[in-house]
């Protein structure tokens, strides 16, 4: 028996934590505190809808009073009565409403053209088809906006429109458009008395506008200016439901039929098709159609916020927007806020977003450091009573989001489990002492000291060794160690005398290494060094390998980059070759880029030493590829025609040149960053007839500022 706990770590562990097990209760106690969990989390999500409902119920309310002053304060309220609880509600589109307003952005965060308008409440003009707009705080507005000499800066502008304002029926339509929506607004909030003074402003401050009124379906005038109207005319408008202008001697009527929309049906009667008409009497001739636009908008906001509910004006400017005459509609209140942007579009948090999709109400409980919450939204659904105010454009008005802040509670939660655990936590402790003292001196004091090993290892340190004290697994585990690091230390000087292709042959070969080949088509580079014989006769040979190593480790890591594969150094030449898609390309751009190489080794070169240059030749067609030589001593490389005539390419390049065959020139016309430019015809060892090579030049490098200078036709045509 103590053999088999001496010789067997599994069996010494296993007595460990039989031990463990028996003395702890870390089960019963995470049962407990799951079970705690699971009823906090259900008390917290019954508490956050009861808020949400409760609070629904009231925004609801209040909401169907048509007085938004009201819907707001009893949110305000509710958020002041609620200490631990954040409650936001957010429109159809996801845009928050009834938000605390926050802080005053400081001045210079604001547009030049707002900043102004708040210091001085004149207007501006930020460019030739822009206006700012101030918003006085007028007698009528006190009983909203108590204090300030301004309560706003409308900002419209109109460059790049979808709808040219030319003062012809498009104008027109656009104008109808706008007075049509301030209608609706100041209608839905029942504040009717409002709309004769209303379209009486229109007529006195919009140039061009002599009178606004509103038609019954009868054509009696309902609201707005007195006009006449012949009933052909009306008829023809109900029938196919398109505006129409009526030209008299004073000036042109503009006709609009009002569409009797579901939010209509409490004043006419649902099964008719139009309530009524929106006729506007204009000169014959706008003279400042843009300006028309820009002062009925004005006109129209400030009577819609008359009306006294904040969604109104939300809505009126974002049908302005909609109109197409404007590019830009911004609304900001007294103190810089921004209170409507009609061309942005908001993001509402993704529960949310997820209610308002779903129309389902939905709950999460979020955990951040030290705080905890949960959070509850439930959609407001576009009841029949709503759609007075809301329209029927969406089954859901809008989403109540009820945040609360449940971090005491787990805080407690905790305190119950700490409590509960005290006594079991003690007994685990002194089990875990135990485990400890008996596990540090089995396993971790091994497998530290096997750790440090690796360390060692991985810093490059070969030569160190595990320290073998037993023979049970941690013992055979570090002698496996000790041998694989040896085998590790044997491949990787190994891998450096061989290529890439040969260790992958190796790799795959199920058994041993077969000398065969196979014909495959790859790309051949061959770069040589221009004048090394000279240079290695005047200097010493730990200079000239120094000098070696320095020139063929810069063109080594081009052709790694480039995913090509080096099959040999012979002296101071190298022979890479690339196989796959995109081989030509590579190679060009690989040799191009070790031309910049070398120059940037010449360039650190000490005043005085030689520079050298390289000649790279380079070609593609069928090669056989295969394990070649003798039976003990084998080497996986290339050899046939492409190969000879790559050699060849290359023995004719001259220093800082690249030249190539009519193969590659032909695989990389398409390159725009190398042009290959025709050299003369050139007779090459082994081919009877002249061959077409190309010199290759860099035209484009996006990564390097090196341009040779070298001009075309200077290599020489003798055979070799």
């Amino acid at each position: 028996m103590w053999t088999l706990v001496r010789d067997r770590l599994v069996v010494k562990i296993a007595v460990v934590l039989v031990a463990t097990l028996l003395l702890g209760f870390g089960i019963p106690a995470a049962l407990n505190a799951q079970l705690q969990l699971t009823e906090m989390e259900r008390s917290g999500h019954a508490a956050a809808e009861n808020v949400a409902q409760g609070l629904a119920a009231g925004v609801r309310t209040a909401m169907l009073s048509g007085n938004g002053i009201t819907a707001r304060t009893m949110i305000r309220d509710a958020r002041e009565r609620l200490s631990t609880a954040e409650l936001h509600i957010y429109g159809p589109n996801g845009e928050e409403v009834f938000g605390e307003l926050g802080p005053a952005p400081p001045p210079d965060a604001l547009a030049a053209h707002v900043r102004e308008v708040l210091a001085d409440g004149r207007s501006r003009h930020p460019s030739a088809q822009t206006e700012a707009i101030p918003i006085e705080n007028e007698k009528r507005c006190r009983g909203c906006h108590a204090q300030g000499d301004l309560r706003g800066v409308l900002t419209l502008g109109t460059d790049g429109a979808r709808v040219v304002l030319d003062g012809g029926d498009a104008t027109l339509d656009v104008l109808n458009r706008i007075s049509e929506s301030a209608f609706v607004q100041i209608m839905t909030a029942e504040k009717e008395d409002l709309l004769d003074a209303y379209f009486e402003e229109l007529a006195r401050r919009v140039d061009g506008i002599g009178g606004v009124s509103v038609l019954g379906l009868e054509g009696d005038v309902a609201f707005g200016a007195a006009v006449k109207l012949d009933e052909n005319v009306l008829a023809s408008v109900y029938r196919d439901g398109q505006s129409r202008t009526v030209t008299t001697d004073s000036g042109r009527l503009r006709v609009l039929p009002l569409a009797n929309d579901a939010r209509c049906h409490a004043c006419h009667e649902a099964d008719d098709a139009w309530r009524g008409a929106l006729v506007t009497r204009v000169a014959l001739q706008l003279e400042a159609p843009r300006m028309a636009v820009v002062t009925a908008t004005d006109v129209s906001l400030r009577h819609v916020m008359l009306s006294g509910l904040g969604r109104m004006i939300i809505r009126f400017l974002d049908e302005v927007a909609a109109t197409g005459a404007v590019s830009s509609l911004t609304l900001h209140d007294g103190e810089g806020r921004l209170f409507r942007d009609a061309f942005s579009a908001a993001e509402a948090p993704p529960a949310v977003a997820a209610a308002l999709g779903s129309g389902e109400a939905g709950s999460v409980l979020e955990h951040g450091e030290g705080i905890e919450r949960f959070v509850f939204v439930a959609p407001l659904t576009n009841d029949a009573e709503c759609i007075q105010c809301h329209g029927n454009d969406h089954d859901v008005r809008g989403a109540i989001e009820v945040i609360i802040d449940t971090s005491e509670s787990a805080a407690s939660r905790r305190r119950l489990v700490v409590t509960g655990l005290v006594f079991a936590v003690a007994t685990i402790v002194l089990t875990l002492v135990l485990l400890y003292f008996g596990l540090r001196a089995l396993v971790v004091r091994p497998v530290a000291a096997m750790g440090a090993v690796a360390d060692e290892v991985a810093n490059g340190r070969l030569d160190a060794r595990v320290s073998v004290r037993s023979n049970d697994e941690i013992g055979r585990l570090g002698q496996r160690l000790n041998h694989m690091i040896g085998e590790i230390r044997k491949k990787i000087e190994l891998s450096k005398f061989v290529s890439k292709a040969t260790l992958g042959s190796v790799d795959a070969a199920e058994s041993v290494v077969r000398r065969t080949g196979h014909r495959d088509v790859m790309t051949v580079l061959f770069s040589d060094i221009r004048g090394f014989t000279a240079y290695s006769e005047t200097v010493v040979p730990e200079e000239v390998v120094a000098m070696l190593n320095r020139y063929l480790d810069a063109q080594a890591e081009v052709v790694d980059s480039h995913g090509g594969d080096i099959d040999k150094f012979v002296g101071d030449e190298l022979m890479a070759h690339f196989h796959g898609e995109g081989m030509e390309a590579r190679a060009v751009e690989c040799a191009v880029e070790m031309l910049a190489a070398v120059e940037r080794v010449n360039a650190a070169l000490p005043e005085g030493t030689t520079r050298l240059q390289v000649g790279i030749g380079i070609n593609a067609g069928d090669v056989v590829f295969g394990a070649m030589g003798a039976r003990n001593r084998m080497d996986f490389t290339v050899i046939g025609d492409a190969v000879n005539l790559g050699a060849r390419l290359c023995s004719i390049a001259a220093g800082g040149q690249v030249v190539v065959s009519s193969a590659i020139a032909s695989a990389t016309k398409d390159l725009v960053t190398v042009e290959c430019i025709p050299l003369d015809p050139v007779v090459v060892k082994g081919k009877r007839e002249p061959i077409e090579v190309f010199e290759v030049r860099r035209t484009k490098a996006p990564n390097s500022k090196w341009e040779r200078g070298v001009p075309a036709k200077t290599v020489a045509t003798k055979a070799t």
